[in-house]
């Protein structure tokens, strides 16, 4: 085994192991993206399924479930930045029911309009006109999203466990930057490319000089051999 380590590269595993990583960040949603995208009145319909590419103009959005919030601490002093939403989660009409899209601070002002217009539309007003635009994959809800899910499905719009359990695994669209994941996956493909150059050819450069060292000591052996029992040469 130490003899295998001793023949790779240490830049070639470097960046075979930079190149993987970042595929394995990149490389679903890099998929995802070039699949032909549906349009959120698609979902509305009911067609959506994890692993779809959703994009377009969110036509109605129901109430936030959950959100998330951040917030930085400083233990020198046991003080704490305010804590910061930086993602809210809401139900979106759509799927075989309801499903979850997460909604970043920078579209918390267009989410929240259309939040407000779609219930005014649900009351008998006009038809919402805010503009919240999204690019995003769906996937499968997290267990804790989950959970918060339901209960709101239960307890705010009154729906039984029942007509929950046939909505099928809860689903989630989420926002993704698509073109910067196609750079890294881009990126971590070339990376794990040039690696496995680079550890091939060392592997190949101390192959060669463990063979001919082989066979330089396996002439000397033969050399001392023929030195000790050739009574010319002794």
């Amino acid at each position: 085994m130490g003899r295998l380590f001793n023949k790779l590269s240490g830049a070639g595993m470097i960046l075979v192991l930079t190149g993987a990583l970042l595929l394995a960040f990149s490389l679903r949603d890099t998929v995802i993206s070039f699949k032909t995208a549906k349009s959120f009145d698609d979902v509305l319909a009911g067609d959506a399924a994890s692993g779809d590419h959703v994009a377009g103009r969110v036509p109605y959005l129901l109430d936030s479930f959950a959100s998330m919030q951040t917030w930085t601490e400083d233990r020198s002093n046991n003080s704490r930045t305010p804590k910061k939403t930086s993602s809210r989660y809401y139900v979106l009409p759509g799927g075989r029911g309801y499903l979850g899209l997460t909604v970043h601070s920078s579209n918390f002002s267009p989410a929240k309009k259309l939040v407000d217009q779609t219930y005014g539309f649900l009351s008998g007003g006009a038809a919402p006109t805010a503009e919240l635009e999204l690019d995003t994959r769906v996937v499968e809800m997290d267990e804790e999203l989950a959970e918060m899910f339901h209960q709101t499905l239960r307890e705010e719009y009154g729906l039984s466990d029942a007509e929950i359990d046939a909505m099928g695994p809860f689903l989630m669209a989420e926002p993704r930057a698509f073109g910067t994941i196609r750079v890294f996956c881009g990126t971590g493909g070339a990376l794990f490319l040039v690696g496995a150059v680079l550890m091939v050819r060392y592997w190949r450069k101390a192959s060669a000089k463990s063979r001919q060292l082989r066979e330089a000591r396996e002439a000397q052996a033969a050399q001392a051999a023929r030195s000790s029992y050739d009574p010319e040469i002794r």
